[in-house]
């Protein structure tokens, strides 16, 4: 089945349209023939021309649209698009960042409303054409970083911190000196076809065990439960072990040499790192 056709992208202005791109807009322009050549309704036409690239029937008009003038295979390539021009009178921009930094960037952090509104007035009385309130709150992110906003609105220097990066604080010299565990749940849902119609199943959970030193995975555990001290002894068990017999089995052709009991093992307060069963 042919990739679906991207018909919204932004190259660089400086680059030509790829081979793919041009092989992408033919197969369309043959389909699109297919439809103008056909006599009667296009209705159906369009209907098999939109499963076969894989597209939406509004796709196809609007691909039909482009190409019916003058049926030329470069009306069909993606369209290119470089920045957006700043649409703003440059007198507006500045009562927008004046206006901004004195009534909007304030500790007490006021709605935007009334700010956009001393904006346009301020506009109008100049005689420019007043900003949307869109267009305004666009230019919030433009003119003020993170940290500048904190700064101005918390009465706490403390809370800048938040906005900064902070290194891990764990630290190993060697191999297995020191391993992390811990859950996620993953961006899987999985769903079971019963009498013709989906059902779901549950959501996949993960978990991992790390060697800190190496930045090596040791070993994992997928399950639709939730985590449980089953999972966490899965894991380890996993991680301690060679894992030539569990690729073989599965077929899987990578080497996977790591594997060893940790000295020490790191992780977070959930309830099955508490138990007995987990420190034994």
């Amino acid at each position: 089945m042919p990739d679906r056709l991207q018909t919204r992208t932004t190259p660089s202005a400086a680059s030509p349209p790829s081979e793919e791109a041009w092989l992408t807009a033919r197969r369309v322009a043959r389909e699109l023939d297919r439809i103008l050549d056909a006599a009667g309704s296009h209705r159906a036409a369009v209907e098999r021309a939109a499963a076969e690239l894989r597209l939406s029937t509004r796709q196809v008009y609007n691909l039909l649209a482009r190409y019916r003038a003058d049926r030329r295979v470069s009306s069909l390539l993606p369209r290119r698009s470089g920045a957006r021009k700043k649409q703003l009178d440059p007198d507006v921009e500045v009562i927008i960042a004046a206006t901004l930094r004195t009534q909007w960037l304030t500790l007490e952090a006021p709605p935007l409303a009334p700010v956009v509104a001393e904006i346009r007035a301020r506009c109008e009385e100049a005689g420019l054409a007043a900003p949307s309130y869109l267009a305004v709150a666009r230019r919030i992110l433009a003119l003020f970083g993170p940290e500048e906003i904190a700064q101005k609105r918390s009465a706490d220097p403390k809370h800048l911190l938040r906005l900064k990066p902070r290194p891990g604080y764990i630290r190993a010299a060697k191999p297995l000196e020191v391993c992390q565990i811990d859950h996620t749940p993953t961006d899987i849902h999985f769903v079971e076809v019963v009498e013709g119609e989906g059902v779901f199943v549950g959501r996949a959970y993960l978990t991992l065990v790390a060697d800190v030193a190496t930045r090596c995975i040791l070993g994992f555990c997928l399950t639709l439960e939730k985590p449980s001290a089953l999972s966490v002894a899965l894991c380890l068990a996993q991680a301690m072990c060679p894992k030539e017999v569990w690729l073989a089995a599965r077929g899987i052709d990578q080497p996977w040499p790591m594997f060893g009991r940790p000295r020490q093992l790191v992780t977070d307060s959930a309830k099955e790192f508490k138990g007995h069963a987990f420190q034994r």
